[in-house]
């Protein structure tokens, strides 16, 4: 007997589907895993993260430069390429760390102001 993946994948598919919609409010008394109380919270919280990839992926070219500077053996393209990715990647550091603080500050301000991030 042949197995037709297709024809399994388009009856198996809606039928699981339609399971796991049938077993949401099973799940409605769950906590909320991510400790956010409102839109603000969880705003800051998903630009931190934003914010730490963008931090961690300008230190990893840093050091990729600075790798690359020391292994250059005094070749002159070698040392120009590193010293533009050193450069670069500290400007990123300063733009990430100046974004950091600037949308810090908006958020403070805004959420004194919205109903949506308050606690009450």
């Amino acid at each position: 007997m042949k197995l037709n993946l297709k024809k399994t994948l388009t009856t198996l598919g809606p039928s699981f589907g339609g399971l796991l919609l049938a077993a949401t409010p099973a799940f409605a008394a769950i906590d909320n895993p991510l400790q956010w109380e409102n839109v603000c919270d969880a705003i800051g919280g998903v630009l931190t993260l934003i914010f730490g990839i963008a931090g961690a992926i300008a230190v990893i070219y840093l050091v990729l430069g600075g790798i690359q500077y020391m292994t250059s053996g005094g070749d002159k393209i070698a040392v120009e390429q590193s010293r533009g990715r050193i450069t670069a990647a500290v400007v990123g550091l300063i733009i990430v760390l100046g974004a950091v603080l600037v949308v810090q500050t908006v958020l403070t301000g805004v959420a004194g102001n919205l109903a949506v991030c308050s606690t009450q």
